[in-house]
Order: structure tokens, then sequence, then C-alpha cells
């Protein structure tokens, strides 16, 4: 995978390297300390999977910069990480297409969900900005509950897609822990379709369709595709070998 990392003070560009590269342990990084910089960085061709932009960096304007950021690249899925808390500022990064709002106070590890969750297709808010929104353009409170790593008390049947309710009762249940995204890998997956030919069809990057698949791997119990596929039909119980 390839990932942005923008802000200005190193060691924490370095902490966010470490932590993605738990995420991929040969992922790529392009680095930016400026809006100059990133501006520079975050060109289409660039083929990033994921932007972790400081929304407070020399030459940047807040939520006016990341919006003509993704102007000029809608299709680069943004996480901002920011020492601001504020109503307005969340809400102004929110509007303006960013998939998740991480503040500096919070830990590693919520950091991390964070990433992952926007990189299945979600998308991260805090607990204390759901009151914020609603309005046009960007999630709705109920969307960013289900979606927030913080907040797993909704059930995942409540959240899942319409498909997965005329699976069987044993696929249902073990598919209605996975994420939408990664429903949508699974059955590609279980067609017998490759990591290209996934990552052609739902618009990824390959690299991401590895990432997500050691997600499920993990969510199943299993260490392989051939595994996963005999779990979830039923052939195999979660956490056993073939």
């Amino acid at each position: 995978m390839k990932f942005l990392v923008a802000d200005d003070h190193e060691l924490i560009r370095q902490g966010v390297k470490g932590l993605l590269r738990g995420l991929d342990a040969d992922a790529q990084f392009d680095e930016a300390d400026s809006w100059e910089t990133l501006a520079a960085a975050a060109r289409p061709d660039a083929n990033h999977d994921l932007a972790i932009v400081d929304l407070h960096m020399p030459g940047m304007a807040g939520a006016a910069s990341l919006e003509a950021l993704l102007k000029g690249n809608p299709a680069l899925p943004v996480v901002v990480l920011s020492a601001e808390e504020s109503p307005d500022e969340m809400r102004a990064v929110l509007a303006a297409g960013a998939l998740g709002f991480v503040p500096k106070r919070q830990p590693a590890s919520v950091m991390l969900k964070a990433i992952e969750l926007v990189l299945s297709g979600g998308a991260y808010v805090p607990m204390e900005a759901l009151s914020l929104l609603g309005s046009h353009g960007e999630p709705s409170s109920a969307t960013a509950a289900q979606a927030s790593p913080e907040n797993p008390s909704v059930s995942a049947a409540a959240a899942a897609p319409a498909g997965v309710q005329a699976l069987q009762p044993h696929q249902r249940h073990l598919m209605e822990n996975l994420s939408p995204r990664q429903q949508d890998i699974m059955r590609l997956v279980h067609r017998g379709w490759t990591n290209k030919m996934i990552a052609r069809e739902l618009g990824m990057a390959e690299g991401t369709v590895k990432v997500h698949l050691s997600v499920i791997f993990r969510a199943l119990a299993v260490r392989n595709r051939a595994t996963a596929i005999a779990v979830i039909n039923g052939w195999l119980e979660a956490g056993k070998t073939l």
C-alpha cells in the first residue's frame, strides 16, 4: 500500500508511519510538512491508498485547504489529525470531504482503528462529534455511530446490507462481522477472483485488497482464502484448518 503522511513535526510523521507498517510491512510513504509539499505530493497519479493530514501545517488554511486538495484529487481518502477539537473545525473538515477526524490526544490504537475503518470503506468520527452531524454532505449520526470503532454497541445485524440477509444463518452470522466493503471482497473471493480482478471490479488498489483480506482472515480466524471459503460455506469451523 502507499500512504501520504503530512505533518510539520517529523516525530509525528515517524509515529504514524510506524502504525501504518503494522497494517502493511511493505508500505510505501510520501511525506509532506507544509501545504506546498502536501499539494505537490497529493497528485492523482501518485496513487495513494490513504492520506493522513495535519490540518495546521505551515501554509494551510484549515478545511479550505483540505477542500482544495480534494478538488484536485477527489478519489483520495483523507483522515485528518488535529490538536484542535472545536465543533466548528470538525464540522468543516467532514463537510470538506475528509473520511475521518482523529484528535491527536487519542491513543495510537484509536488512530489505527480509524485508519482501518476508512480503508474498509467506512468513516470515522469521534463520539463527541456525533451530535454535529446529519446535515447535507456529512454522515448521519446513525451512520457515524455504526462506523465508529469506539461504539461497538451497535449490532452488526442492524447495519448489515440486505444481501447479507439472504445468506444461510451460519453464513450471515460470519459475514455480519465484516464491513460492507469486506463483504463485497469476500463474495468475489468466493467466486474465485484474484486480488487484481477484485481491485479492478471495486475500484481500489491491489494493495488495499490485500489489507482487507488480512482483516477478513483475522475476523474469520483463518489463514488463507481456501479456508475462508470453507468457513463461509459451513464446511469448516472458524479457527480450524483444512
